[in-house]
């Protein structure tokens, strides 16, 4: 598209006049950069791997849209970064585009009203049919059914063991079936090698972190369970979300997760940068990211041949379903909806959406690409191992959230670290989830009656103390 279009239009007739001359007779000064006179979009970008992927992309998406980026470098903490948009966006500043850090904080944003609607753009985008039918769903707000963000990258998260330490113990790599056949291999791993076998994310410090790097798979392994009611209500009276608990509730009492890191500052450092790389921990739940940022050949603590060091095992099912891997849309793409260059920005991220792009941003971030198609271009061999992951798109799960996910998240790690610390036993602890929720986001938004109670599946101490 031609610099021409947009420019002539916005200066004086006989100054446009002039400049038409000049530049078809192929005589426009040197002092008059076309780039500089294309309208500008402002993007917010943060984390260095992520402004490489964009500076890498830059000139065919500005050359592609005829715009000039201007990207702003947002904090690198994906806390902080969220903080600072948030702030912008309620004074009115916020960049023209800008990434939601995860599917479950769309909503929230979408019913603020920050967020351009971009239903009739996305559907009609030729990318839309390429993308698996869960990520089509989690680009949704679960309160009107409306697409708020274009995807990029997905995470697939799975849980990450050390696979040449159990290989060289003697102890079984096959999937594990259940979450009992997953606690009988750790509590072998603990006896037979005397390290922890098993870490899940919980507690205050890690954040909301306890819940989508921790509680939020053992709530998946429920095959029936979802998040949401049908009427759109928290389910947390769900017998699921107790059992949940007692899973927490095994590990703690039996001694087979270190607990005393998860209460620090930054409890994921020491046992996923230095337990897991030293031998010291076994298995964790990870993502995609992982054999990048946390284990990878520029990582703190890199793992020696770390595609074949670590391997994956789907999560096991609690209720004798099949074991299943989950999928998150990361850092979506969102049109801030007080942008003045609605159309453009538009535009741009259905850009942001293509296949090229989104393999820019996945080698470099370890994660795969949204759409299908992705494994038909030519730099998708760049991803290695990844395509693996990216081959489960189609059959991965997730849990839906709606607004008020920030104070369900804050529940499930107060009262997940109630259990670590022997505070609450899993039915209390349930209890207080269910009880914090109310009391922040009010009685109707959670689901009143109780689920049936299920068979535990765990030990049946889970109950007690």
């Amino acid at each position: 598209m031609s610099w021409t279009k947009y420019t002539l239009v916005s200066l004086p007739i006989a100054a446009a006049a002039v400049v038409a001359a000049m530049w078809w007779s192929g005589e426009l000064p040197s002092d008059l950069d076309p780039q500089q006179t294309r309208p500008t979009l402002v993007i917010a970008e943060h984390r260095t791997a992520r402004l490489q992927a964009l500076y890498q992309m830059q000139p065919k998406l500005e050359a592609e849209l005829g715009v000039r980026l201007k990207i702003v470098e947002y904090p690198a903490p994906p806390q902080d970064y969220f903080t600072k948009l948030v702030t912008e966006l309620r004074a009115g500043n916020a960049p023209d585009v800008f990434t939601v850090p995860r599917d479950l904080q769309v909503d929230d944003l979408a019913a603020a009203g920050y967020l351009a609607n971009l239903t009739a753009d996305v559907e009609a985008w030729s990318g839309y049919q390429q993308l698996p039918a869960l990520v089509k769903t989690l680009t949704r707000a679960s309160f009107d059914e409306q697409v708020y963000v274009v995807p990029s990258i997905v995470a697939v998260e799975q849980l990450y063991y050390r696979h040449d330490l159990l290989t060289a113990a003697g102890i079984s790599t096959e999937q594990p079936k259940d979450w009992q056949d997953l606690l009988n291999r750790s509590r072998q791993i603990k006896q037979q090698m005397g390290q922890f076998p098993l870490m899940i994310p919980a507690g205050l410090t890690w954040g909301m972190g306890s819940y989508t790097e921790g509680f939020r798979y053992l709530l998946a392994s429920f095959q029936d369970y979802q998040l949401l009611s049908a009427g759109n209500q928290y389910q947390l009276n769900d017998d699921a979300v107790r059992q949940a608990f007692g899973f927490y509730q095994t590990l703690m009492q039996e001694q087979l997760t270190p607990i005393n890191p998860l209460l620090n500052p930054e409890p994921w450092v020491i046992p996923k940068y230095e337990m897991f790389p030293k031998g010291e921990l076994l298995i964790t739940t990870c993502g995609s990211w992982c054999k990048v940022f946390d284990w990878g050949p520029d990582s703190r603590n890199p793992i020696a041949n770390v595609d074949t060091s670590v391997q994956t095992w789907k999560f096991p099912s609690a209720d004798g379903g099949e074991p299943f891997a989950l999928a998150s849309v990361v850092y979506a793409w969102a049109v801030n909806a007080k942008s003045r260059q609605q159309q453009l920005a538009r535009q741009l991220v259905l850009a942001l959406g293509e296949v090229d792009v989104a393999l820019a941003y996945a080698v470099k971030l370890g994660n795969v690409p949204a759409r299908l198609d992705a494994k038909e271009h030519a730099d998708f061999i760049a991803l290695g191992s990844l395509m693996q992951d990216h081959a489960l798109l189609t059959e991965t799960r997730a849990l839906r959230t709606t607004v008020g996910s920030n104070a369900m998240m804050a529940g499930v790690a107060q009262a997940s670290e109630a259990v670590l610390t022997g505070r609450a036993n899993a039915v209390q602890a349930q209890q207080q989830l269910h009880d914090y929720v109310v009391n922040v986001l009010g009685v109707e938004m959670v689901e009143q009656q109780l689920a049936k109670t299920l068979p535990l599946a765990l030990p049946a101490d889970v109950e007690k103390d």
